[in-house]
């Protein structure tokens, strides 16, 4: 099983440094690492000019620098057409605060050689399991619900990481591992999404030619946290992929149902009462739907990335 390296970087030098040197102390070394640098202002360039320079047996190195931030969305993309062009059978992404175990990809190799063995064909992608503080993230890894009040993503329950491999509708891209031929049939990342949502709608792409499968013994650390309750422009793209993403994948029935629960958590009054949200954040989530609805995507020419709203 041949893998190479994705990583999508952006003013975070010293986790950034943290996730190559694991990469490079793989019992099972990657085929290369691929980094896209997101247009950083913090020494990320410098750095990666020094680090593609010092060899590392068996690995090749690639550094890609963006003239703009391209977004997540774009940042992937433009790894991902890169990536095809090299030798590997597997694309593995991840993002630069993502720290694999020493065994990740043994263990990611280990499960896709029992699923082989199993006869389980049709693997479009593989994903490690996901801790966040030692604790399992979920929503890396989820179930899509759809019913009569809309869809959901619920993640994957406790007890399926006990089992060698579980199925999941939706994953996100940290510790992604995306099969070449996959990518061949169902294209590159919507890069008109920028920030969110990319990886879901991917995974629903992923999921129409074959089976997304969770190696859930090979592991990656996300030491995020929890968001909380901060108002960030962040929320406009949020809102607007999600809509967009329902709009494309399901009926006008739960489109409609989506947008209405999406109005009354962040737009309405219900949204001050709940939590606090300020005039200019229901704002920013209204046009949100609005350009949801409309497929006006892309980097907003308002709610651009530190935006103080």
């Amino acid at each position: 099983m041949k893998v190479g390296i994705v990583l999508v970087t952006f003013n975070r030098l010293q986790s950034l440094r943290e996730a190559l040197r694991r990469y490079e102390q793989q019992t099972k070394l990657p085929e290369y690492i691929l980094v896209v640098n997101n247009a950083s202002t913090d020494g990320t360039k410098q750095f990666l000019n020094e680090w593609k320079a010092q060899s590392v047996k068996g690995i090749e190195k690639i550094v890609i620098t963006s003239n703009e931030n391209l977004g997540g969305s774009g940042g992937y993309a433009l790894g991902i057409k890169n990536a095809c062009d090299l030798d590997s059978e597997f694309i593995f992404l991840a993002d630069d605060d993502a720290m694999a175990d020493v065994d990740m990809l043994a263990k990611l190799e280990k499960g896709y050689s029992f699923l082989k063995k199993n006869n389980i064909k049709n693997i479009s992608a593989l994903c490690t399991a996901i801790f966040n503080y030692d604790k399992h993230e979920y929503l890396h890894r989820c179930l899509v619900k759809s019913g009569a009040f809309g869809v959901k993503f619920v993640g994957v329950p406790e007890e399926e990481y006990s089992r060698k491999y579980f199925r999941v509708d939706i994953l996100t891209f940290v510790g992604a591992c995306i099969s070449k031929k996959a990518i061949e049939q169902i294209g590159n990342v919507k890069t008109e999404y920028f920030i969110y949502f990319d990886d879901s709608e991917y995974s629903m792409r992923l999921n129409k030619i074959g089976n997304i499968y969770c190696i859930p013994n090979s592991i990656m650390h996300h030491d995020v946290g929890k968001s909380g309750n901060i108002e960030s422009w962040k929320a406009y793209y949020d809102t607007r992929n999600w809509i967009d993403l329902v709009k494309n994948y399901y009926s006008k029935k739960l489109l409609y149902c989506t947008v209405i629960k999406m109005y009354l958590k962040r737009c309405s009054f219900l949204a001050v009462i709940a939590r606090n949200r300020s005039k200019k954040y229901r704002k920013m989530c209204k046009k949100g739907i609005k350009d949801g609805l409309e497929g006006n995507l892309g980097l907003d020419s308002k709610y651009k990335p530190g935006i103080k709203i």
